[in-house]
Order: structure tokens, then sequence, then C-alpha cells
């Protein structure tokens, strides 16, 4: 799956979750199970967590240190915005990394 592929899947999964009750809590209770069930490719033993931002509560999801480079720190630091803080994991990169799926909530995408 290229990354157009991967940033539509994301998409048309998060506008079912915004419209199908009974899509998203299964999906929030087994992601992986969900996402199985949907075709998409979930190696055995990753956990998958789907959280939803509120009106009081907002999740903030930091990269897995082992995936963060010299190079991505240089281009953030120095005065990063919200937006381009979302690119240490964007919903392009959701379903094309799955080790990056946790970052389907980050700061570019919490406002």
């Amino acid at each position: 799956m290229n990354e157009e592929q991967s940033a539509r899947a994301a998409a048309d999964l998060y506008a079912r979750a915004m419209t199908d009750a009974e899509f998203k809590a299964r999906l929030m209770a087994d992601a992986a199970s969900v996402l199985r069930a949907e075709g998409l490719d979930v190696p055995e033993g990753m956990e998958i967590k789907v959280v939803e931002n509120s009106s009081s509560t907002v999740y903030v999801v930091l990269p897995d240190p082992e995936s963060v480079t010299d190079e991505l720190l240089a281009s953030v630091s120095g005065g990063s915005t919200a937006g381009s803080a979302g690119s240490l994991g964007t919903a392009g990169t959701f379903l094309g990394t799955l080790g990056s799926f946790g970052t389907a909530g980050t700061a570019g995408s919490a406002g």
C-alpha cells in the first residue's frame, strides 16, 4: 500500500468511525481485529490502541524513540508548528507503517 492509498484508507476508517457508532465502538475495543477484518495487514502481536479526544481530554502521542532519526529531530527543532509536529506520524503513515499506528492522534490533529 503506497502513501496515497494509506491516507485514503485512514480517511475512510476515520469517516466510518465518526458516522457508525457500532464500528467506532468495535474499533476502540479491538482495533487490530477490526483492521484485519477490513483487509488490512496487522502483524501478530501488534497492539493498536484507538483513543478519542474530547473537550476535556487531548491525547498527545510521542513517536517510538527507535523511529526518531537525527534528521527528523533537526527538521522539527527550533520552532515547529502543531501542523509540522504532526509530520512525526500522520494519517498518511497510519496504515503504511503500522508501527506508527498510535500516532494517529498527533499534535497536528489535536486542534
